[in-house]
């Protein structure tokens, strides 16, 4: 189960993309657990057909696994992880329309508006029965599966991962118990079967992605006269009877590169950001989700073949005038060597790269997702701290990360700041949960007197609390967005009955001034939402979580 400010979240986007009987009954799933349709009707007291109704519109979303065992039969559990992902939705149409154009952008929308479909339903959607037209979305159809931003969905994705994990692990286990006779398992046992487990339902993920697919064979024609040639070749086209649905850690790999290279504009400029786009462009189709470590690596013959040429890089960099205005391998190189920190060859510097060499010689770089992570995790968790707390804040903070635990007083040197100003600015970083206190007895009684109290950072339990603060932000804001458009819902059926539609003149001034007011305030809680959920999203699917506590 997921917890408090998770749920709320959910139960509020889910009101507000299905209505609020279908949020009842996710409600239900949010704050007990996975339940039997019985218990559901019992908790919210809706008719069956609603329920059912329900139930069948968040399945058929991706919002909630169903599964039968023998005890309580069918039950249903929410996917919270689904319904988060939704704040993305307008953010992965967008990205679709940049990589493959307008027609991939009307598919992925009307994907996303019924959950999954399969091709033939998509096209009649989106083009009708016009002959020209569905051969263009057929073949953009065709990229985006083949491509894996569309994949398929069968019937272990209606399933909880958990459940099935458990289960091959059970299996596992009895099957080795089998082979041993009945002897205790060893823990490098159980650790093989978990192995053996996971690796299970990874092949079974692969499988089912595979049936997206179907091989058939095609008879080779000559390309002036048409004829047959008398050979035959087979070509991979879209199975006509698989159920599609939009692959959001496909997408979620362009949110990543984006921010990444955001970054790289913030501390350099925008040519340096240009490189770094460029070199995630060149290894996209290879990135799959957001666990790679680094990048596959590539050459800066690759990245110029790759980058804008209306790019100017001469105007990032200090570079001779013989090598002219356009984008020269040696001026990428200088570049390069700018990312990946090769003039401060110290640990900070290293920390501080985006991109590293392969090797001394090889002349190949790749971005390094991990340390990038792991900085973009600090800066949200420093930008919070500042705007909480101050800069005298951030600089304890700073201290405690580099140095470990530390006193007060000792804190209060080292940072050059008054006993008395340190500890107010403590105390109210530990009620935040931001920083913590061990305590160290100096006597076995642990007398209070007698016991050493060292402050530090428990980066791990911070970005926790963090991640539940943010979450309750992005829930208020969901709120705040449904009740302003709720004050004027009237204006808004009025506008939208045929007889008004499109021509708002025939609305009063009030009505036209509801209006624009109305669309201020949502633009602005949609910036504000996008940004939270951005950093959302560095905390929780970015690579570079915390090591062990220091």
């Amino acid at each position: 189960m997921a917890d408090i400010q998770t749920t709320r979240l959910c139960y509020h986007i889910i009101h507000s993309h299905f209505g609020p009987i279908t949020a009842q009954v996710a409600g239900a799933l949010l704050t007990r657990g996975r339940l039997p349709i019985s218990q559901i009707l019992r908790f919210t007291s809706l008719p069956p057909s609603k329920v059912r109704l329900s139930l069948l519109t968040l399945v058929q979303h991706n919002l909630v696994w169903h599964s039968e065992n023998d005890v309580e039969g069918e039950v249903f559990e929410v996917n919270w992880e689904e319904g988060i992902a939704r704040l993305r939705l307008g953010r992965y149409i967008t990205f679709a329309k940049e990589v493959f154009g307008e027609e991939a952008e009307e598919i992925v929308s009307c994907i996303l508006d019924h959950g999954k479909l399969r091709q033939k339903e998509t096209l009649d959607y989106v083009c009708g029965p016009d002959p020209k037209k569905r051969k263009l979305y057929a073949s953009t159809f065709h990229k985006l599966v083949e491509s894996k931003h569309l994949k398929t969905s069968t019937a272990l994705s209606h399933t909880s991962p958990r459940d099935r994990l458990i289960r091959y692990e059970e299996e596992g286990k009895q099957e080795r118990r089998a082979s041993t006779k009945g002897s205790i398992l060893m823990p490098k046992d159980v650790m093989e079967v978990r192995i053996a487990a996971g690796i299970r339902m990874q092949r079974e993920e692969e499988e089912a992605e595979a049936t997206g697919m179907r091989k058939v064979t095609k008879e080779v024609r000559d390309g002036k006269t048409g004829k047959r040639k008398g050979t035959s070749e087979e070509e991979e086209v879209v199975n006509e009877d698989a159920y599609f649905k939009v692959n959001y850690a496909k997408f979620n790999i362009y949110l990543r590169n984006q921010i990444i290279a955001q970054a790289v504009e913030r501390k350099y400029n925008v040519q340096a950001a240009e490189i770094l786009r460029a070199i995630l462009k060149c290894t996209e189709q290879k990135q799959h989700n957001l666990l790679d470590i680094r990048s596959e690596p590539v050459t800066s013959h690759l990245i110029a073949a790759n980058l804008d040429p209306a790019v100017l890089l001469n105007t990032g960099l200090r570079v001779p005038k013989s090598r002219g205005s356009k984008a020269s391998v040696p001026t990428i190189r200088d570049y390069l060597s700018l990312l990946a920190s090769e003039d401060n060859p110290t640990a900070n510097g290293v920390a501080g790269a985006f991109i590293a060499p392969l090797g001394a010689s090889s002349g190949k770089y790749t971005v390094e997702f991990d340390i990038i992570g792991r900085r973009l995790k600090l800066r949200v968790f420093e930008s919070v701290v500042r705007e909480r707390f101050g800069e005298d804040a951030v600089k304890i903070v700073r201290i405690l990360l580099d140095k470990g635990k530390m006193d007060e007083k000792h804190l209060a040197k080292v940072a050059l700041m008054a006993h008395s100003a340190i500890r107010p600015i403590l105390v109210r970083l530990s009620s935040a949960s931001l920083v913590s206190l061990q305590e160290v007895p100096k006597s076995a009684d642990r007398n209070p007197s007698r016991t050493f109290y060292l402050w530090y950072v428990d980066l791990a339990k911070a970005y926790s609390n963090l991640l539940s603060a943010l979450y309750q932000t992005l829930a208020n804001i969901v709120a705040r967005d449904r009740e302003e458009q709720e004050k004027v819902r009237p204006v808004l059926d009025k506008r939208d009955r045929s007889d008004v539609a499109g021509d708002e003149r025939l609305l009063g001034r009030a009505e036209i001034a509801a209006l624009r007011e109305w669309e201020e305030k949502q633009m602005r809680l949609n910036v504000l939402a996008q940004r939270v959920e951005e950093a959302v999203f560095i905390l929780r699917d970015m690579l570079g979580d915390p090591g062990t506590e220091r």
